[in-house]
């Protein structure tokens, strides 16, 4: 049966990091080597390395949140995060280790403040599925 999307939360290093309104997709799509010879008749390719960009976040403007965002930034080091579906991640843990990098979106009038921060995926092991 399908779940809503709330309570969704994003961890860094074991504590909730703030609250998100919006999350990216979790994978990619795995790039494709071609393996045909000159004796196929038809192209042969190979699953690869699969493709993970950044991993962009949007939340609502808080000045706290920000600088707790802008602290991890400037500091410019490895945290482990996760994502985690349910309220104890019980509907599923994704976790990886990244850097921070976070601004304040644009503006309109008689709208709310919005963020977007993003984190890489650069540890030694990329995202995974970690269960619950």
């Amino acid at each position: 049966m399908a779940k809503c999307t709330n309570k969704t939360f994003l961890m860094c290093d074991g504590t909730k990091l703030l609250d998100i309104t919006e999350y990216p997709d979790l994978g990619g799509t795995k790039e494709k080597i071609d393996v045909t010879t000159l004796s196929d008749t038809k192209k042969r390719t190979i699953n690869g390395i699969e493709d993970v960009n950044d991993l962009e976040f949007k939340a609502w403007y808080e000045k706290t949140d920000y600088e707790k965002l802008l602290a991890l930034q400037e500091a410019d080091s490895l945290n482990t995060y996760q994502l985690w579906f349910g309220e104890n991640g019980e509907d599923g843990i994704w976790e990886w280790q990244g850097k921070m990098a976070v601004y304040p979106n644009s503006g309109q009038s008689n709208n709310a403040r919005e963020m977007t921060f993003s984190i890489t995926d650069e540890g030694e092991e990329a995202m995974h599925y970690v269960g619950d």
